[in-house]
């Protein structure tokens, strides 16, 4: 029964994969805006969002207009803020993934334009197959500093015809030395395992803390309409309600077994979201942190605690009761 309690703990975690965001993830490629002939006027700024997933623009009060791999209308910002995208633009339907992986054999895109409204404040957010790789399998690249492709993206800008222009790069792993950061949090944690209970528990408080703190800027560090679903910050979360009902259950008589359960739980939590969230480790890019030596120093530290915890609880829990000598 304590077995399953333990593992009853974790099944509210599962992650719903929210909106066009989830394809910003943890990769080794990134675009880079070079030049923007002429110049943008004021008001209005053209970014890349994810890496290399998404191009940004916001415009404050300046007609935009953005064509697509035909040259056709794709998509407009009027100087009001109202978005809009032609649908009857094949650009509006490769880009609704990332990769283009989607049916056209029965768009129409023969007849005039049907604008439909995608949002009123100005900014348009849109996979643009020109400016990212069109692959789940790496690049090669072309020269030393790791060169893909030069891209082109042709815009209209306050009735301007102007070109955004860039590079597609693919950047070095970071260093499978990262995981090493596991090693203390393990020994740590095997030596409060076995001498001090109290502080054990409260190691995996600390632990679902910090993946907290790493997940929740992740999470805020991108644009609201890029956000990624927040695995990191909802696992955390959630071991961190588990690991502080272990540690208020250790503090009542007969509450140990209970305790243990639930620490367990906490662990296998931290261990499960260290497996969804891996890419993380030696990634080039982390979504939506300043620095990313956080998440690589983090994860691998959740990882070793969480271990120790689901490990200890388990045997814990199947050990069979001391008998009792007359």
């Amino acid at each position: 029964m304590r077995i399953i309690l333990g593992f009853l703990s974790v099944l509210s975690l599962v992650p719903a994969h929210l909106g066009s965001g989830d394809s910003v993830q943890p990769r080794d490629t990134e675009s880079v805006i070079n030049t923007i002939s002429p110049a943008l006027p004021d008001g209005v700024r053209v970014t890349i969002v994810g890496g290399d997933t998404f191009m940004r623009i916001e415009s404050d009060g300046v007609r935009v207009e953005v064509h697509g791999y035909d040259d056709e209308q794709y998509l407009r910002i009027s100087a009001e803020g109202v978005v809009e995208v032609n649908d009857a633009s094949m650009t509006s339907v490769l880009n609704g993934d990332r990769y283009g992986n989607v049916d056209v054999s029965n768009v129409d895109t023969s007849g005039i334009p049907k604008w439909r409204v995608t949002g009123t404040n100005g900014i348009a957010m849109w996979h643009d197959h020109r400016s990212h790789w069109m692959s789940p399998k790496p690049p090669a690249s072309i020269d030393e500093n790791g060169k893909v492709l030069d891209w082109d993206i042709p815009m209209i800008i306050a009735g301007t015809r102007t070109m955004v222009s860039g590079t597609l790069y693919i950047r070095d792993k970071a260093s499978i030395a990262w995981w090493l950061f596991g090693i203390p949090a393990i020994s740590l944690a095997v030596v409060l395992a076995l001498t001090r209970r109290r502080l054990f528990l409260w190691l995996a408080v600390v632990a679902s803390v910090k993946g907290v703190i790493v997940g929740y800027l992740e999470f805020t560090g991108l644009p609201d309409d890029a956000r990624i679903t927040p695995v990191l910050l909802m696992f955390s979360a959630g071991a961190l309600v588990i690991s502080l009902m272990a540690v208020a259950a250790s503090r009542r008589d007969g509450g140990h077994h209970i305790a243990v359960s639930l620490n367990a739980g906490a662990g296998a939590a931290l261990v499960i979201v260290v497996w969804l969230c891996v890419d993380q480790v030696r990634a080039a890019y982390v979504p939506g942190i300043e620095w990313p030596w956080m998440a690589r120093a983090t994860l691998p530290s959740l990882m070793g605690i969480g271990l120790v915890c689901a490990i200890d609880g388990v045997t814990r829990i199947v050990r069979p009761p001391l008998q009792k000598t007359s």
